[in-house]
């Protein structure tokens, strides 16, 4: 029993330190992310699987502010690429013609992707696709739009 117990949590404790070495190689980035919603990004590692990242979309047309939470691990075998999967809402506005105003935006969003943070540099790039269900009207258009590259400058 008492070998079983100590086995335990020798995995444990391994899996914690491998998971903790392994994590992200930069607490907060800053950047661009071009392709659907593109605008200005802030993602901030608050655990070291786990980041928020909130997008700040404008356009003539549409303003946009989106919050998520990420679960990011590394990918195993390719050293500084990462995973990860999240979810979150939105809140903005969109201008349609066709109904003489503006409407009001708040939904949730799914986001995955593939993040590569350079050893040697500052920086990290990401490819991600970010579908976005609207609860207050019907301008969703989820499944054909939502993929996205964001360049960062990170702050280790």
């Amino acid at each position: 029993m008492k070998l079983r117990n100590l086995f335990i949590v020798t995995v444990l404790a391994v899996t914690a330190i491998t998971t903790t070495a392994n994590a992200q190689n930069y607490k907060t980035a800053f950047g661009a992310r071009l392709g659907y919603d593109s605008g200005i990004t802030l993602k901030h590692f608050f655990a070291p699987a786990s980041a928020f990242e909130g997008i700040l979309s404008a356009s003539p047309r549409y303003f946009q502010l989106t919050g998520l939470y990420e679960y990011q691990q590394p990918l195993p075998g390719a050293p500084g690429l990462d995973w990860y999967v999240g979810l979150g809402a939105h809140l903005g506005n969109v201008y349609y013609k066709d109904y003489n105003g503006g409407r009001f935006l708040l939904g949730g969003d799914l986001i995955a992707g593939l993040e590569y943070a350079f050893p040697t540099a500052p920086f990290a790039i990401s490819l991600d696709w970010k579908p976005s269900f609207n609860f207050t009207n019907d301008y969703n258009d989820y499944w054909f739009a939502g993929l996205a590259l964001s360049l960062r400058y990170t702050f280790r």
